[in-house]
């Protein structure tokens, strides 16, 4: 199964702007991620609403996602309308699942007004993180992230490509070191005395090299907007 299958100058657009993320992303060693959302049961809301009404509703559901997404993220719809793409720059496989985590809970409880109907819409969301080990070109990014949606039929629950699950694994069995340095840093956070925590972060932020600055921002940005809808 393939996720992209024509040639259309929408299509090479998309492809361009995702390759144009890739290559960001390779050239400051930044993760990029990618979530396929598949809309289920779109063959029974057919029926009941008519197709001209199926392609207004996912039009809506698109221009909603892009008032919401974050600015660098991009937004890509294969040409059947069933599914979408969300490419994440600088996003790593534990942001990439809360994300989706995110999605999915907005969908199951979205109610999309069109004319007299009031349509809720199902999903499947997957996870497919760019693989450390090899350089992939768009397509294959692209199909990677879609037919992971096959493992699962499930729309509780978020399925992962061997190259997310993998990275999550080696995340989430990173050195205790690691989380008790967090904690401390959670700890700074929570109290009244920001000027210790400036105090302590402040060595830090001006060795680091530039890709890791742009991840802290993206780190930043994304929790300021974390109160949004999605």
């Amino acid at each position: 199964m393939t996720a992209v299958t024509t040639s259309s100058r929408e299509s090479s657009h998309s492809q361009q702007m995702i390759h144009q993320a890739m290559s960001l992303c390779r050239r400051h060693q930044q993760p990029l991620s990618i979530l396929a959302i598949r809309f289920q049961e779109l063959a029974s809301i057919k029926a009941d609403i008519g197709a001209e009404r199926i392609q207004r509703l996912l039009a809506k559901v698109l221009h909603q996602m892009h008032t919401t997404k974050r600015c660098e993220d991009g937004l890509v719809s294969s040409q059947s309308g069933q599914s979408l793409f969300v490419v994440l720059p600088a996003t790593a496989v534990d942001g990439a699942v809360a994300m989706a985590q995110r999605l999915q809970q907005w969908f199951s409880s979205q109610e999309f007004e069109l004319d007299e109907f009031c349509i809720s819409l199902p999903t499947r969301i997957s996870v497919h993180c760019a693989s450390q080990e090899e350089e992939e070109g768009v397509v294959q990014l692209l199909n990677r992230a879609f037919n992971t949606l096959e493992k699962t039929s499930d729309t509780d629950h978020i399925a992962l490509s061997e190259s997310a699950g993998k990275q999550l694994d080696a995340l989430q069995s990173a050195p205790e070191a690691t989380d008790q340095l967090s904690r401390q840093l959670l700890e700074l956070a929570n109290g009244a005395d920001q000027a210790s925590l400036m105090k302590v972060l402040s060595p830090a932020l001006s060795v680091l090299d530039e890709g890791l600055r742009l991840q802290l921002v993206d780190q930043l940005l994304e929790a300021s907007t974390q109160a949004k809808a999605i």
